[in-house]
């Protein structure tokens, strides 16, 4: 991996035309309604009558205790939430919201083999359910199952081009791992399409144990500058140019924009987290910096 020891000013204005990021950061992917009551029984192939019907009354329990599970989430009560939703699926499988919840509260305990089984379950019943996806490409990254994590990051993709859920195909950016700290959280985002507008590949954000942003970490794509350095010799017909950004933080405003390092080859995932944890421990010197002062998006 080659490092280029300059970064022009034209370079930094490809990424932040007048001063400011190109990007607007939207927000994370979106939930499509999942109801959590179960759905109707379907008639067998040989047209038989389904084993049961729904009965009303069961249904509205189920919407009162579930109802209840939440209010619980709310208050923090995590393993009681829990197991109201785990009352709910051991009497209906198919019972989608309490999955989620039951995998969402998985999350927030650590539990994540746990989780895992939840939000499989809830993937199975729901294929274009964007969250369920989400959650199982932090899962499996977390549990370092790199196969699985690149199956289900193909089956991510292919739904959020197929425009499916239209919310989720504008999404530019997901979540996919979260890395836990002793006071706060390490948050990094894969872009959707490098190469398309603001050419993210990958955005880091480092939270406090009070949820405030202090430090945010980009690599970026460069077409211009990859244009131009194939246009100029043709043995770099294959080569893509990336440069490390960082957004200075001070009081909740990006105070001014540090370019670090340019590379000539998209590094894969475990090298680029591995160079992001090392900027966020030593913060290396900029080899250019740019003064803005805009609000944190």
């Amino acid at each position: 991996m080659k490092i280029l020891i300059f970064v022009s000013l034209a370079l930094l204005c490809v990424f932040f035309p007048g001063g400011a990021p190109a990007q607007t950061l939207p927000p994370s992917a979106p939930k499509p309604h999942v109801v959590d009551v179960p759905q109707p029984v379907q008639p067998s192939a040989d047209g038989s009558p389904p084993a049961e019907e729904l009965d009303p009354a069961k249904i509205a329990d189920f919407e009162k205790r579930f109802a209840q599970g939440q209010e619980l989430e709310k208050e923090g009560k995590l393993l009681e939430a829990r197991a109201i939703f785990d009352g709910i699926i051991a009497e209906s499988p198919q019972a989608k919201g309490s999955l989620r919840e039951a995998g969402f509260i998985s999350l927030k305990l650590n539990e994540l083999v746990k989780a895992d089984d939840y939000f499989e379950k809830l993937h199975a019943l729901v294929p274009d359910y964007p969250a369920a996806i989400e959650s199982l490409i932090q899962i499996n990254q977390a549990l370092k199952r790199d196969v699985k994590v690149e199956l289900l990051l193909k089956d991510f993709r292919e739904l959020h081009d197929s425009g499916k859920v239209p919310e989720f195909t504008q999404s530019l950016f997901f979540v996919r791992e979260r890395i836990q700290l002793a006071q706060g959280v390490i948050i990094i985002s894969q872009f959707f399409d490098y190469t398309q507008d603001p050419n993210t590949v990958w955005m880091a954000e480092m939270f406090d144990a009070d949820g405030q942003l202090k430090r945010r970490l980009l690599l970026n794509y460069d077409p211009a500058a990859t244009q131009a350095l194939r246009a100029k010799d043709p043995k770099y017909a294959s080569t893509e140019i990336f440069t490390w950004f960082e957004h200075v933080i001070k009081d909740q405003r990006i105070k001014e924009i540090d370019a670090y390092m340019q590379i000539f080859a998209l590094p894969e995932y475990t090298k680029f987290r591995s160079a992001m944890l090392v900027i966020l421990a030593t913060t290396p010197k900029p080899i250019y910096t740019a003064p803005v002062d805009i609000p944190v998006q």
